[in-house]
């Protein structure tokens, strides 16, 4: 029976567009307390729907012309084994899945860039007969893209992001509520706990040791006792960090622009002179994410204090999206119980998208924003195309209101950027070059930063080693060589000049505190991804786990290394699967489907999704061309090491698709989500099943 559902899991791939119903959302007014409306699906699957007043008629694909919709589903019974409902979700096997809590009270798989708790649980063993559930869009197979790796949250509920949407699952497969953004997903989303910065926690009623350091006499800078009665008046009222909110008939206007009006919220920043000595209040629009500076006397005039949201911590979901009906970019945040906005920041600029990860710790959530619109992003680059991706600001937004903390501009673009946590409250990331970033999480001022080739490009993220070795990895490629790569001379690197199957690339070993190189390596192919973990070749011994190989070229190789942390010596080097195709698996075959959508036409992801190293030493990754494999060593030997099970399913997986929890493992494939059991498999034999993909 097992070895049937598992059957199931295939055929359900290969059923044509046209034999699953579309479901289409009636049209609703959202006023002050929104209506609803009960509706049957068949299947037993009833669904409450909201929308704005301009989202009506509105299919799956997201096209929400500037509205966000959230709809929620309020109860699900499951189908029979192996028949998909209406929203997508097919179940294969009858035992369900178990609740359970980490014992820490934290999230299990908060985002898709750190995993340093993947080796609190194992994975699943048989790939193939614990498969219990999966999902993909109930319009087709190729309807949606995915994007990162499912998310899950303190009580093992999967979040998955989408080109058209984010839903929310139990885990056991009832899709609870489903949240479509204003706009494409620029980057994978992060689970956050909602508390504000710790700096920020709390509100004082009397003046701060700092706002007292202000008010010295040699701050002031002999503008006399009048300018200091002032200060005090102003902190009587107010504080520097605390949210305000523009009165009603207090607009302003200078050289006929409006520069606030009633009813906008922002934040005070600081406090800064002017070109005249004088001094004025900088105020943060939380909806912009634009500054304004206020005459010191006016504040009282225009402005009233808000209470802080930093005194509650509500869950939350944050993520951010390319463009909206404005053309810039937004940054949101949403709760997890039923998917409603809490903030959306909408800044004057855009987003690349959608590779990367933003990720969120003590209040602060890290987002790289500005996509790169001109060649001069690229220094060293004959770069022409201005929708070449790529973005050149890093910032850290509060999570209580998205307001912003800091920005910092790397020397280069950032592209598939997942913020890492490092030692002492500080942040690590790469640039599209291979340099690497140390900056502390709670200013973004910079600490160090190293390496790094001028004008190459790289799609792997670095790597932190949270055991002794004390190491940052970062991945980037050599200088490429041959006519019109050199950097230096005019017109710079020329499009030619790129990654490639068999173009050699570089790790390097970074202490994590200072920023001194330890050690490098040359490998043979691009680097894609790693993780570090104690594998059990031998057990158990820390590694650095690298995947090689160019992404989505024919003809191109992959590689899995397992290097030495302390010395960067290779202990084993496997072949994996060589692509054969000019596109990663399953891009060909959906491009006209996600066309038709009016998405992404390719997943385009890297040669393998980041590895995730189980509590047992083994390694989960999937390949570009359609397969997810378990390594590991059934010897314990390092000679030994294979591919002990796996599943092929025809289409490419995500740069990281892999979260694991307390008996469960989730998947995301460029199409799908795919949500294995983990507390049962040892009764089965390792197989590996193949079946021929088709759109």
């Amino acid at each position: 029976m097992m070895f049937a559902a598992s059957h199931y899991f295939v055929i359900l791939h290969l059923v044509p567009v046209h034999a699953i119903g579309l479901q289409r959302y009636g049209r609703e007014s959202l006023t002050e307390t929104a209506k609803s409306v009960d509706e049957s699906d068949g299947n037993g699957l009833r669904s409450r729907v909201t929308s704005d007043d301009t989202a009506a008629w509105i299919a799956l694909s997201g096209n929400l012309g500037g509205s966000s919709r959230v709809t929620v589903y309020d109860a699900a019974e499951w189908t029979a084994l192996g028949k998909m409902n209406k929203v997508g979700v097919t179940r294969y096997q009858s035992r369900a899945i178990e609740r359970r809590q980490r014992e820490d009270g934290e999230l299990f798989w908060p985002d898709s860039a750190n995993r340093d708790a993947e080796q609190r649980y194992s994975g699943a063993k048989d790939l193939t007969e614990s498969v219990s559930w999966g999902w993909h869009h109930p319009a087709g197979l190729y309807a949606t893209i995915p994007v990162g790796s499912p998310l899950l949250d303190a009580d093992m509920n999967i979040y998955l992001g989408s080109d058209d949407a984010i839903r929310k699952f139990d885990i056991n497969g009832s899709l609870l509520w489903s949240y479509a953004p204003r706009g494409q997903l620029a980057a994978a989303p992060t689970l956050s706990t909602g508390c504000a910065p710790r700096q920020a926690a709390s509100v004082m009623d009397d003046i701060t040791s700092e706002e007292e350091e202000l008010l010295r006499p040699d701050w002031v800078k002999g503008n006399g006792s009048d300018m200091m009665q002032r200060f005090v008046q102003f902190f009587q009222d107010f504080k520097i960090g605390d949210r305000v909110k523009v009165k009603a008939g207090a607009s302003y206007r200078v050289h006929g622009e409006e520069l606030f009006s009633a009813g906008d919220e922002g934040v005070i920043t600081s406090i800064l002179p002017d070109e005249e000595g004088k001094y004025e209040v900088v105020v943060q629009w939380a909806l912009t994410g634009r500054q304004s500076s206020i005459q010191f006397d006016d504040v009282k005039k225009h402005f009233v204090r808000l209470e802080r949201k930093s005194a509650t911590c509500t869950p939350m979901l944050i993520g951010s999206t390319t463009s909206s009906t404005g053309g810039s970019g937004l940054v949101f945040a949403i709760d997890l119980a039923m998917g409603h906005e809490q903030w959306v920041l909408q800044g004057n600029y855009q987003i690349a998208g959608v590779k990367g990860a933003l990720a969120s710790k003590d209040g602060i959530v890290v987002v790289a924003t500005n996509r790169c619109t001109d060649r001069y992003c690229y220094r060293y680059r004959n770069q022409t195309n201005t929708l070449t991706p790529g973005n050149t600001v890093v910032r850290g937004l509060n999570v209580a209101d998205g307001s912003q903390v800091w920005a910092y501009v790397p020397n280069a673009p950032v592209w598939n950027m997942n913020p890492v946590w490092g030692p002492s409250g500080s942040v690590f990331f790469n640039d599209q070059e291979g340099r690497l970033y140390c900056l502390e999480l709670a200013t973004g001022v910079e600490i160090w930063q190293a390496g790094g080739e001028l004008g190459t490009y790289t799609e792997a993220a670095a790597v932190y080693d949270t055991g002794p070795h004390h190491n940052v990895y970062a991945f980037g490629m050599l200088p490429y060589t041959g006519t019109g790569c050199n950097p230096y001379t005019a017109p710079g690197v020329l499009p030619s000049c790129g990654n490639a199957p068999f173009r050699q690339g570089i790790i390097r070993a970074y202490n994590a505190t200072s920023g001194r190189l330890r050690w490098e390596r040359v490998t043979p192919h691009p680097p894609a991804s790693g993780a570090v973990g104690m594998l059990n070749s031998p057990r158990f011994h820390t590694r650095l786990v690298v995947t090689l190989g160019y992404n989505c070229g024919h003809n191109s190789p992959t590689m899995i290394w397992s290097v030495d942390p302390h010395s960067g010596g290779v202990r084993f080097n496997k072949d994996g699967p060589t692509l054969w195709s000019s596109m990663c698996a399953g891009d060909k075959e959906g491009g006209d489907v996600r066309r038709a959508f009016g998405g992404r036409a390719t997943c385009s992801p890297g040669s393998w999704s980041a590895p995730v190293i189980d509590r047992d030493g083994d390694i989960y990754v999937g390949n570009q061309v359609g397969e997810y494999q378990r390594w590991g060593s059934p010897t314990e030997r390092n000679e030994d090491v294979e591919a002990l099970s796996s599943l092929v399913t025809g289409v490419a997986f995500q740069d990281a698709a892999t979260a694991l929890a307390d008996g469960v493992m989730a998947v995301a494939t460029c199409t799908s989500l795919i949500v294995f059991q983990t507390g049962f498999q040892d009764q089965f034999e390792n197989k590996t099943w193949t079946f021929p993909a088709r759109g």
